[in-house]
């Protein structure tokens, strides 16, 4: 079933509103020329579930699907505002995730930064609570 590329509006258990958009899908032509890596820790990065949960929830709020820069923004501003600017750190704590995202815009967006830190830390619960954010 082809995805007809409309965004899709789903109610959590939580009864929040959240967006969700398909990701496009490469064409069969393309996946047949993709061969998948041996799985092995030694080789693999591994987010355990409470990790991965608490990444998807400091995601959510710190880029909520659907934000976008606002049309008469700087080159800075757009390319804080995409997501492909950042690299996530993410440490395990006491039945809590602490993450921390940081921008590489002179890397990802050939812009020399002023900013201090335009990333964000969250510290985040196992049962999916943000403790805090900075």
């Amino acid at each position: 079933m082809k995805h007809m590329g409309l965004a899709v509006l789903l109610f959590t258990a939580t009864g929040c509103l959240h967006l969700h958009r398909p990701a496009p899908v490469a064409p069969p032509e393309v996946a047949q020329g993709i061969q998948f890596p041996e799985w092995s820790k030694a080789a693999s990065t591994t987010l355990q579930g409470p990790q991965l949960k608490a990444l998807q929830i400091a995601l959510d709020d710190f880029m909520p699907p659907g934000r976008k820069a606002p049309g008469d923004a700087d080159p800075m501003t757009r390319c804080l505002f995409q997501l492909a600017t950042y690299d996530a750190w993410v440490q395990r704590g006491d039945k809590m995730t602490f993450i921390h995202f940081t921008p590489l815009e002179d890397e990802r967006c050939g812009l020399r930064s002023e900013a201090m830190d335009a990333g964000a830390s969250y510290a985040v619960s196992d049962d999916g609570v943000i403790l805090k954010r900075e």
